[in-house]
């Protein structure tokens, strides 16, 4: 996918679920939960990107029928397997597949024939679009989501803080850095183009500490990608929040954090949320 090896995610798959265990990521959790609860009961579902299950087994949890992961590491997908296998729930509702969501595929049935190109309720995929590095690479992947959703279907994916320039995003989570909420953007080179882009390693200080690459790119660059990829219907960019109630903001975190520890995160959350339908 895009310029990166999957070996950068082959060789740290157990400690990426680590990161997943930070504050600010547990809180994309409920936000995920408000925006695909209402049309996740009985849904059928792919999701791109998947990782080691994270969200596979949220959303089954929140009533998907079934679900594919895509990942285009297999490490990822083992663990993600490994997972839900030792949970011991959901059985047949779930299967994986190693592909790269940049590049042109097709999900089949069980059969290993039959095309569900079309078929799919929802399409979700947290931290996918970010690997993109320009607007051709990030059309494919939207084409892909197209062609695999149902008319009247729905994308939604998690993404970096959208901003015409990227650089915005950075610089506030690297201010944010300082109140401890575990990681930073390292910027290491700007894009070519019309639009602002930026080549950058996140490093997180989890242990072991997790570093990774990817782009974060305008807010246009994803809007267009979304057309251009087949995506026609309404296009929206989702306002970020967190549970009023400490007990069920805790609820979503892997230990409970005080009163006020995300104030200053949401004053300028460190993701966003961009939901489009299909026609």
């Amino acid at each position: 996918m895009s310029h990166f090896s999957t070996t950068q995610y082959d060789s740290f798959s157990g400690a990426y679920d680590s990161v997943n265990d930070l504050p600010i990521t547990r809180a994309i959790v409920p936000n995920v939960e408000r925006l695909v609860g209402p049309h996740i009961h009985g849904a059928r579902v792919l999701e791109l990107a998947c990782g080691t299950g994270f969200f596979t087994r949220h959303l089954l949890d929140w009533g998907a029928s079934s679900i594919v992961g895509v990942d285009v590491s297999q490490a990822m997908i083992t663990g993600a397997q490994s997972e839900l296998q030792h949970q011991g729930r959901h059985q047949g509702k779930y299967r994986f597949m190693v592909a790269d969501c940049a590049t042109p595929f097709t999900v089949t049935g069980e059969d290993g024939t039959t095309s569900l190109e079309g078929q799919f309720d929802l399409v979700f995929a947290a931290w996918l679009l970010n690997y993109a590095p320009d607007l051709p690479t990030m059309t494919e992947m939207f084409k892909n989501i197209a062609r695999h959703l149902a008319p009247g279907g729905r994308f939604v994916t998690v993404l970096p803080h959208p901003e015409e320039d990227p650089r915005v995003c950075i610089d506030h989570v690297n201010a944010q850095y300082e109140q401890g909420y575990g990681y930073r953007v390292e910027l290491r080179e700007e894009l070519p183009g019309a639009y602002k882009g930026y080549l950058v390693e996140l490093k997180f200080d989890t242990d072991p500490p997790v570093e990774f690459g990817n782009y974060y790119l305008s807010m246009r660059v994803h809007e267009q990608a979304a057309r251009d990829g087949g995506l026609k219907g309404k296009l929206t960019w989702e306002e970020i929040t967190v549970p009023e109630d400490q007990e069920v903001l805790n609820g979503y975190m892997k230990e409970p954090i005080p009163k006020g520890y995300l104030d200053e995160w949401l004053k300028y959350p460190d993701f966003g949320i961009l939901v489009v339908e299909k026609e």
